[in-house]
């Protein structure tokens, strides 16, 4: 390999260490140490370093599915429902499955907050909580109802980001 080959490898292994920056330091260090025996072993098949980098493409490309599998493995870790959410966020415009699981989240979150606020006010002021025609009939079963879909709409809410995420990752470890 000559000088200016390993110059230009060199050059684009210290950009996608850069780039993986977010990464664990031993984890940078496989995927930088993995890509530069790929790009040595093209070269010494007979390749330049130009046509083995360009099969490689740019770093920020090559670097994009490491990170957002770091992503991903990071927000299911967490367990946090918020920041599921905002991975999900990050890559809904690039996955039919993270914008669904963004949709199914925010409908079971939006009835979870209904739920709460029909409870609260059917505590503080039950005379105003007949928010549905016979209302008055539950009497209070209400409570138990919607402390009943509290907790369903939130384990689906959160179920919803959990598939997501899930079904993400598993596409991720496919490619």
């Amino acid at each position: 390999m000559g000088a200016q080959d390993e110059a230009d490898i060199n050059t684009w292994l210290g950009y996608l260490e850069q780039v993986l920056e977010p990464l664990p330091a031993i984890e940078r260090a496989d995927i930088v140490f993995e890509a530069r025996a790929h790009l040595e072993e093209r070269v010494a098949a007979g390749l330049s370093a130009t046509s083995a980098l360009a099969g490689f493409g740019k770093a920020e490309q090559y670097a994009r599915g490491f990170l957002d599998d770091h992503a991903l493995t990071q927000a299911l870790d967490s367990r946090r429902a918020l920041t599921m959410a905002r991975t999900l966020l990050q890559v809904a415009g690039q996955s039919l499955i993270a914008t669904l699981g963004l949709v199914g989240f925010l409908l079971f979150a939006v009835t979870t907050l209904g739920a709460v606020a029909c409870l609260l006010i059917k505590i503080a002021k039950p005379d105003l909580a007949a928010l549905w025609p016979d209302a008055q009939r539950l009497g209070n079963w209400a409570y138990p109802i919607l402390i009943a879909v509290v907790a369903v709409d939130a384990w689906l809410a959160r179920f919803s980001l959990v598939l997501a995420l899930k079904g993400l990752k598993v596409r991720s470890d496919r490619e």
